[in-house]
């Protein structure tokens, strides 16, 4: 399937690029040959080639018939919580609401909180399996360290303290982690948003999880190269966790945890009907800070875990790895496409906004399409139902959403790269 994903796309790239020879002859007439190459290559040919070999490998995967093992093993769920007060109850409320024979253990690591977290968790009627550990404010993976140290179970599983998670969410990403092949150390859940209707920016969020951030990882996980178990909601196996010294003390602690595990030669999947529900930001502003802390979380990434250079990396870990390289050109183009493009194109010249530069959007949304049937056949098994979601903010994202988190993209690139002063 992989193989055969590659070699479809690597067709329609060189057709692709007979298409858009003549368009880059034109582009060059006014902007020089460098800009003609670089505008075309990474806002039509790149970004079609990656589309072309998402949708076959979705139209390649199979279904597999769903087993469950018929001993649930104990697991330890870690929460590290950072002037929560407002949401902790919640998320303890959906743990203690899961259909799971084997035993949970909760670990609430308070990191600090000054809002009066750790005084509500004081006063709740905790559950014996609950541990509640205080410590003072030293950031995420610090919290989740501690935490760690005092698991005593074989599985492990990250919840942020915002996060709510669906009845089936700890049975089915066990048993997806449980009855995986002994190299997977990590299977990350499946994240939706819980506060979609608070504003066109998080019904915007909510096409993205639903069909960007789902699909991605969808793809990935069935190469068993999950590139990053978000840390709102993940299995690992614990001994894998403490051989690799835990979590690091950085922005994107879950992604830097998640190479270090790939390039021990370990695998990772994607347990799609593990659903949990997390709040997204709900202002532009608070959207483009976490979009830029994810972006140098990557770059951050790179530097820390020389990945690329490991031997043990597989192969299929390392083709999707490598087109992670291709995110900061791929933003920097559109920052520089559209505007341009949208500039000339009102006084009458559509060089850059014209037929052949819209011809990815139609593979854009057939793989919607197909991302979209895979996601509701998935709900219908386990018997979950979204909310209607908005059509002018699917419009808006399909057609916007990535030039408007452009330069907050680039802005967290180049932070890491000049490296200015980390901001969590």
């Amino acid at each position: 399937m992989f193989l055969i994903s590659v070699m479809i796309a690597l067709l329609y790239l060189i057709c692709a690029i007979g298409i858009n020879i003549n368009w880059i002859y034109d582009i060059a007439c006014y902007l020089g040959y460098f800009l003609a190459i670089y505008l075309v290559t990474f806002i039509a040919l790149i970004p079609g080639f990656n589309y072309v070999f998402n949708l076959i490998s979705l139209l390649f995967d199979k279904k597999e018939k769903k087993e469950y093992s018929k001993k649930e093993e104990d697991v330890t769920i870690l929460i590290p919580a950072y002037n929560a007060k407002n949401t902790i109850k919640e998320t303890l409320e959906s743990i203690q609401k899961q259909k799971y024979c084997g035993n949970i253990f909760v670990n609430i690591i308070d990191d600090g909180s000054t809002d009066g977290t750790l005084a509500l968790l004081k006063t709740m009627d905790l559950d014996d399996n609950i541990n509640l550990i205080e410590t003072s404010h030293g950031g995420k993976a610090t919290a989740l360290n501690k935490g760690l140290e005092k698991a005593k179970t074989d599985y492990t599983i990250t919840v942020d303290s915002d996060t709510v998670l669906h009845p089936l969410a700890v049975r089915n990403i066990m048993n997806q982690l449980v009855k995986s092949d002994k190299k997977v150390a990590a299977t990350a859940g499946c994240m939706f948003v819980k506060n979609n209707k608070k504003s066109f920016i998080t019904k915007l969020q909510e096409w993205d999880y639903t069909l960007g951030i789902f699909g991605v990882k969808l793809i990935q996980g069935n190469y068993q190269s999950t590139l990053v178990a978000q840390g709102a909601f993940s299995a690992y196996k614990t001994k894998m966790l403490k051989e690799i010294g835990g979590w690091e003390n950085c922005v994107g602690e879950d992604i830097v945890l998640t190479w270090q595990l790939l390039s021990q030669g370990y695998e990772t999947n994607f347990s799609k009907d593990a659903i949990a529900y997390t709040e997204v930001p709900e202002k532009l502003r608070n959207l483009g800070k976490q979009r830029k802390r994810w972006a140098r979380g990557m770059i951050e990434a790179f530097k820390k875990v020389k990945i690329l250079r490991s031997k043990k990396l597989g192969f299929k870990s390392k083709f999707l790895m490598c087109l992670n390289v291709f995110f900061p050109f791929i933003d920097l183009a559109l920052l520089i496409f559209v505007p341009l493009g949208l500039i000339l194109l009102a006084l009458g010249n559509p060089l850059l906004i014209s037929w052949i530069s819209l011809l990815v959007i139609p593979l854009e949304l057939l793989l919607c399409f197909i991302i979209e049937i895979k996601r509701k056949s998935m709900l219908k098994e386990i018997n979950c139902k979204l909310e209607k979601r908005s059509i002018l903010a699917f419009v808006v994202y399909v057609l916007l959403y990535a030039f408007i988190l452009a330069p907050y993209c680039l802005m967290g690139y180049m932070s890491e790269l000049i490296n200015s002063k980390k901001e969590w």
